[in-house]
């Protein structure tokens, strides 16, 4: 074998069809690096429960990156510690007591799998899959929450994404970052750890597995993936990806529904085409 590579993918938009679905030649070609030594990753904004069925179908014995790593572990391992960044009780307790609370439907604080819902209601969206979490609260953050939550979810008003931005990045910016989604869920926004990104949490597994950066290998299409395709060695953009992640990607793929991370895989990994 060449170089041992750290293949990291990030799984909506990239290595998925749909929000459901891992696409079949992306998993083979995944499954295949892995055999031929190469180590495979997970990095993903999503949960654990919402993720390590896909990483039990690619068959990985990995560290899993999940809430773009704020929380790095090992759900084959015991051994293995658990990296866990984590936003002070207090702060999320002053945050939702000031005027930040008139600009939002609802928010959501993850724990691991522990999940405390501000609003009970409708807005309660699938993607937190309530059914799976280990436990789910509901109320006001400064009586359910018992845990410093890995980070949270905001729900804005319609029209009222920037002004929540705004007022996170000019009150808490020394504390946190955020970012909004995509599309129809423009007004959903992520907050982290300011210092939390995929990027460090790839450098923390590429140390852990003695690869250097050069050899990182690291796939993704959404803003949240920008510091990852600037750290890794060689960083890779889906053709669906956002213009930004483009610009600083070393390399284009074909899109999530063309199997663009097998065609690249197969194209410059693996060493029988």
């Amino acid at each position: 074998m060449e170089t041992r590579k750290l293949i990291v993918t990030d799984l909506d938009g990239t290595a998925l069809q749909n929000w459901e679905t891992l696409d079949p030649k992306t998993k083979e070609a995944l499954m295949k690096a892995k055999e031929e030594g190469h180590i495979v990753v997970i990095a993903t904004g999503r949960p654990a429960r919402a993720s390590v069925h896909f990483y039990k179908e690619l068959g990985l014995d990995t560290p899993i990156i999940n809430f773009n790593g704020a929380y790095i572990h090992h759900p084959e391992n015991e051994n293995f510690s658990d990296i866990v960044a984590q936003i002070p009780t207090e702060v999320i307790i002053t945050l939702f007591d000031s005027e930040l609370k008139d600009l939002i439907v609802n928010a959501y604080c993850e724990y691991k799998d522990h999940l405390y819902v501000l609003n009970q209601g409708d807005s309660v969206r699938d993607w937190f899959h309530i059914e799976s979490c280990t436990s789910v609260k509901y109320g006001p953050f400064k009586e359910t929450l018992d845990e410093h939550p890995n980070g949270f979810i905001l729900e804005a008003k319609e029209g009222c994404t920037e002004k929540v931005m705004s007022f996170l990045r000019e009150n808490y910016g020394d504390i946190v970052t955020c970012r909004n989604w995509d599309g129809d869920n423009a007004n959903i926004i992520e907050v982290f750890k300011s210092d939390t990104n995929k990027a460090t949490a790839i450098e923390q597994l590429a140390k852990h597995f003695n690869i250097e950066q050069k050899d990182i290998i690291a796939f993704g299409d959404g803003d949240n993936d920008i510091e990852m395709l600037t750290y890794a060695g060689t960083g890779v953009a889906m053709d669906n990806a956002i213009d930004k992640l483009k610009e600083v990607a070393n390399a284009t793929t074909k899109s999530n529904k063309e199997s663009g991370v097998a065609h690249y895989i197969h194209e410059y990994i693996l060493t029988q085409k």
